[in-house]
């Protein structure tokens, strides 16, 4: 490797360290300030007290990553046009993708952290704070335990049977419910035929199996109740719905590992559409968000590349301003996606599909690709048609 790339690495690293320690201590530091006083009360053990604090890091990375990523960026380039360090390297013979190149691979390197963050650990950090809270306090920990529970079987074509949960309790990891009733009825008339009372359930093998059961048959003709016994397990092959599909209304899609939510999102036998909105978007969203740290780059080398001397406040405002769209324009799509209101995938890609094509036009534009495609389009006239159409060449 040579110097002036050596050097060049070195320049883009330790600022890019930097801004990434400095965005996770003052953040850690504005979290600790909030809410320490309130757990000291308790007098928690130290350990126990710092790993409530630093339990969200995996979660917090995912906002402050790409920008951490924007922000070393613009303070590299300005560094560098302010000393002409930029204009002497250029000038030198390098090209203005070999300048950015540092930048790209850093970039790209963190997007392969998020991913891998986004797999498990960052959904899990904010119920393994929620559990590390409880314990500050004393409190009993119940995990992903849900009360209150109304799920209705999806209609399926030429099914002619449904079921109604009514569940007053559900605990996913252990896979048991309490005080269960279930009602089947006849489709596409709606004509109740059983319920099924039991005090609790298990589900073992890929079937439910109720304790203390009772079963209530309902005659087709005269609406008379026949109760049967009281039976000390029964099992039903055809209720086969797992434990986390009754609770998906509950289920928050954000704090699910990837490979659930993708279960989820895609278990369309026992999920309909409204169901599946929520998990399926956050499935898109995970896999195209960590692409905003290369995006957020594009953006930072397109106005960084620039004379910083005159353009300082301008580069400062774009960058923000193109920061808070991506943001605003994110949750916004999110929101609309798990609402059901817009497909699934716009609501999690749309964001990175509308501003990348954005920043990577202006680095284009920056690096001059521009301007070796209107050079290539004179020679290719067909293509040179599309181009034009979509704006690219003039």
């Amino acid at each position: 490797m040579k110097i002036v790339e050596k050097y060049l690495w070195r320049s883009v690293l330790v600022p890019l360290a930097f801004v990434i320690t400095a965005l996770f201590v003052l953040w850690l530091m504005f979290d600790i300030f909030d809410k320490l006083g309130r757990l000291v009360e308790k007098n928690p053990p130290l350990p126990l007290l710092a790993k409530y604090f630093l339990i969200q890091l995996p979660d917090l990375a995912q906002s402050i990553l790409p920008v951490a990523v924007l922000f070393a960026t613009l303070y590299v380039l300005a560094y560098f046009s302010r000393h002409r360090e930029s204009v002497a390297l250029l000038a030198a013979g390098m090209s203005p993708v070999t300048l950015a190149k540092p930048f790209l691979i850093c970039s790209a390197g963190l997007s392969v952290i998020l991913y891998f963050l986004s797999f498990s650990l960052s959904p899990t950090a904010q119920a393994g704070r929620e559990k590390v809270k409880k314990q500050i306090k004393q409190e009993p920990i119940e995990e992903n335990t849900f009360q209150q529970i109304v799920y209705r079987s999806p209609m399926l074509p030429n099914a002619t049977q449904s079921e109604i949960w009514y569940i007053g309790r559900i605990q996913l990891k252990e896979k048991k419910a309490e005080n269960l009733e279930i009602l089947f009825r006849s489709e596409p008339d709606g004509r109740d035929l059983s319920k099924i009372f039991a005090s609790s359930a298990t589900y073992q093998g890929g079937t439910w199996h109720f304790h203390n059961a009772r079963r209530a048959e309902y005659s087709a003709s005269q609406g008379q109740e026949t109760l049967g016994p009281l039976l000390p397990e029964l099992v039903l092959p055809e209720c086969t719905a797992p434990p986390e599909t009754l609770a998906a209304k509950l289920l928050p899609p954000d704090e699910l590992p990837w490979p659930d939510v993708t279960r989820l999102a895609f278990d369309r036998a026992r999920l309909n559409d409204r169901l599946r909105a929520p998990y399926e978007t956050e499935h898109w969203n995970r896999l195209a968000y960590p692409l905003a740290c290369p995006l957020l780059c594009l953006f930072g080398v397109a106005f960084g590349m620039t004379d910083a001397r005159r353009n300082v406040a301008a580069t400062i405002f774009s960058s923000v301003f193109v920061l808070f769209g991506f943001l605003v324009f994110t949750r916004l799509s999110i929101a609309l996606g798990q609402g059901n209101r817009i497909p699934s995938f716009l609501a999690g890609t749309s964001s990175i599909l509308l501003f990348g094509l954005g920043g990577l036009y202006l680095f284009a534009d920056k690096v001059g690709w521009l301007w070796e495609l209107q050079g290539w389009s004179q020679e290719h006239p067909r293509a040179a048609v599309w181009l034009r159409r979509v704006g690219l060449i003039t």
